[in-house]
């Protein structure tokens, strides 16, 4: 589906977003449909002296593996790969899954994978935490359960992967710098989107599609491909309102599309009992408890009911929300804001769930100063 003419300028990409030096241990992993480019990311890292080593496996066999392993199995940590995580330097994951819609026919594995493979996330992107970068694709399957044509996916995915960066980092500078010492963020829209989050002190993270020496100074390791989105991690126990979101996934199987979903916070906590959807709202809140559930067995508190990210969307080619979240967040004119763990990029928050939840693209976001100044930042979608 996507043309292998432009596989070796997206491997550049890949190399710039997880800043590659030279005896860098590259583990890269996807699906099999995916062979030629992630060999052409392996030959990018080998010929800038990295050591890559590629892990890709087909759509039917990670079904099988599903099928054939017991829950038991799955709350097992992954020898193998939780030596790979502690011997790699860096982590590049391209989405693995060529039809991810099978996914949901497997909940209960899925959240013991999720319970099994928590230590080996914690190598990755807890502290010192590995560089990395997940990287968008588009198949006919992926096109299908998102319901578009794919040609739609592809420019969503592959035209957001191809644009100019230059603008983007500029994009990102000036968002920045409206919120540098805000503390407070206002949004509303006319779908009864209406929550202030506090930002005051909080790191700004620019999501330019590159990895800075500065960006790795400050402990902030890891994007995503397509980027487009500056981000921060506002105060966990402050914040209320509403969020109205047209459509997500659930992020335990990421394969369930929610449609309509109501979102209810209280002092930086998610009121799950009180959110609402249009369409899979049972399986909204049954995601929601069962990271919780997750989250009290490993911290002994519901930390994925708490605030863990407020984002600004800023890619100029992605304009529509699809329910792939890694391309619906980086919409330009939206904001999104995420529950659950905050700490990879300044939160204080680990948890297993961090799910994104994007506003239709025409909010009106008002910034606060500590000084009581007010500022407008968008207006009905509009980056002023």
């Amino acid at each position: 589906m996507v043309d292998e003419h432009i596989f070796p300028k997206l491997a550049e990409d890949v190399i710039k977003a997880i800043n590659l030096k030279s005896g860098d241990a590259v583990f890269i992993s996807g699906g099999s449909h995916q062979q030629k480019f992630l060999e052409e990311i392996g030959i990018a890292v080998a010929r800038r002296g990295g050591q890559p080593f590629i892990s890709a496996v087909s759509n039917d066999y990670q079904k099988r593996l599903l099928e054939a392993c017991t829950i038991e199995q799955l709350q097992r940590t992954p020898k193998i790969i939780m030596g790979v995580a502690k011997s790699m330097d860096a982590y590049v994951i391209v989405e693995p899954f060529s039809d991810p819609s099978i996914k949901s026919l497997f909940r209960d594995k899925l959240q013991a994978r999720s319970e099994g493979s928590f230590p080996i996330m914690q190598v990755i992107y807890g502290k010192p935490g590995k560089r990395w970068l997940y990287m968008g694709w588009a198949t006919d399957g992926m096109a299908a359960m998102y319901d578009v044509p794919p040609y739609v996916l592809e420019k969503l995915v592959i035209g957001g992967l191809t644009i100019d960066y230059d603008r983007l980092k500029k994009d990102c500078e000036h968002v920045m710098g409206i919120l540098t010492d805000a503390r407070w963020v206002h949004a509303t829209d006319p779908h009864g989107t209406d929550f202030r989050l506090n930002i005051e002190d909080r790191r700004l993270n620019p999501d330019d599609g590159v990895l800075s020496p500065e960006k790795e100074a400050i402990g902030d390791l890891g994007g995503n491909l397509p980027a487009g989105e500056v981000f921060v991690a506002p105060v966990e126990t402050q914040g209320e309102g509403i969020i109205y979101c047209p459509l997500t996934v659930d992020d335990l199987t990421r394969a369930t599309i929610i449609k309509g979903a109501r979102l209810v916070f209280k002092d930086g906590t998610l009121q799950p009992e009180v959110c609402t959807a249009d369409v899979n709202e049972d399986v909204l809140r049954d995601t929601l408890y069962k990271m919780v559930n997750l989250d009290m067995d490993k911290y002994g508190a519901p930390n994925a009911l708490k605030v863990a990210e407020l984002g600004i969307g800023l890619n100029p080619v992605i304009d529509r929300a699809i329910g792939y979240i890694l391309t619906d967040e980086k919409i330009g004119g939206s904001v999104h804001v995420a529950f659950g763990r905050s700490d990879m990029y300044g939160g204080n928050v680990q948890s297993n769930m961090h799910w994104d939840f994007v506003t239709a693209p025409d909010i009106t976001l008002e910034v606060e100063y500590r000084d009581g100044k007010r500022k407008l930042l968008m207006k009905d979608g509009k980056l002023l």
